[in-house]
């Protein structure tokens, strides 16, 4: 009955979109796509009721570029779902990719390239004074491109004793990487997430992998995540699924807020549409961090988080150390991070 009522709903707003005009324009169609897609995937319904009235009171009368009308119709979407991951985007490049059509060979070579070139998110890996490991990723790119990168970088950091990853400019990207890389954390398998997707109203099951490539770092030594206001989506899912397991300490600002895995609807060549199907859910609370963010264990300025994860680290490590020439580098390193006066 729900599913009826939404589905007639969904074809009275997108009729108004079109009520007062007449024949469609090129506009009106693109709007119209924009509607059906949304109330036909969108995670939440409840929060699309008005998308179609919002849409028509618009003034999309004059000419404006594709670009323009990206961001106008994100405006509106923005303004009545408060959702940041929902919105139209606009592409220089013609495109036949999307959910609803599979992308062409062009296309896929040219993502392999960014993501070559971008080394599939990974912007630093580094041994830091006091053998504290540092990972610092810009975003999660799809598994199938990134295992080998990511195995390479937690072999390089396996003997670290204690570890940073760094998210404070992660905007996210594949919902599979928090998995993937939460599995490098953990001796055995852990059920870290639910995602829940309207479409079919299924939940899938989040589990870390047993087997991963490279050295796995394990889940005795501690590790600590950054974040900032900029962390996001699957960035912030992976720091509220470790938090969740009570494996990381979260050192920074709490985190943007978006929890709704997307897909991307073709609208037009130059257009294509960012809808939330899904979110991702605590498996014991089904809590998520839509609208709220991941906040921090320890709060501090987002250019500070460095630095604090290193002095909370290397405080610890002091009390445990036992080789004298190790406790020396560790004295030192914290004299040179104490804030002067």
């Amino acid at each position: 009955m729900r599913r009826c009522f939404l589905m007639l709903s969904a074809s009275l707003l997108i009729g108004s979109v079109q009520a007062e005009s007449g024949p469609e324009t090129a506009r009106q169609a693109e709007i119209h796509k924009v509607v059906e897609k949304i109330h036909e995937l969108y995670i939440d319904p409840d929060k699309v009721k008005n998308i179609g009235r919002a849409l028509q009171r618009a003034e999309f009368a004059r000419p404006m570029s594709d670009e323009a009308f990206a961001k106008k119709v994100t405006d509106i979407l923005s303004n009545e779902t408060r959702d940041p991951h929902l919105r139209l985007m606009y592409s220089v490049t013609p495109t036949s990719s999307g959910s609803s059509a599979a992308p062409t060979s062009s296309e896929i070579a040219r993502r392999e390239e960014y993501l070559r070139a971008q080394n599939h998110g990974i912007e630093r890996v580094e041994r830091l004074p006091g053998n504290i490991g540092y990972l610092r990723t810009r975003f999660f790119a799809p598994v199938t491109s990134s295992a080998p990168s990511i195995g390479a970088a937690m072999t390089l950091l396996a003997n670290t004793d204690a570890l940073i990853i760094d998210l404070r400019d992660n905007d996210g990207g594949s919902s599979a990487a928090v998995p993937f890389m939460a599995s490098y954390l953990f001796d055995e398998r852990k059920h870290i997430a639910d995602l829940y997707t309207r479409k079919g109203d299924r939940t899938e099951q989040q589990w870390t992998s047993p087997a991963v490539p490279g050295v796995r770092y394990g889940g005795e030594k501690d590790v600590y995540l950054l974040t900032s206001k900029s962390t996001f989506s699957a960035a912030e899912g992976l720091a509220f699924a470790l938090r969740g397991q009570k494996r990381v300490t979260i050192v920074g600002e709490t985190t943007r807020g978006g929890a709704h895995p997307s897909s991307i609807e073709r609208i037009s060549p130059h257009l294509a549409l960012m809808v939330p199907t899904s979110t991702a859910r605590d498996p014991v609370t089904l809590q998520d961090w839509e609208g709220v963010g991941v906040a921090p264990d320890v709060a501090v300025p987002a250019v500070e988080a460095l630095t604090r994860a290193q002095i909370l680290i290397l405080n610890k490590l002091e009390l445990d150390e036992r080789d004298a020439a190790s406790r020396a580098e560790v004295q030192a390193r914290l004299i040179e991070l104490a804030p002067s006066s």
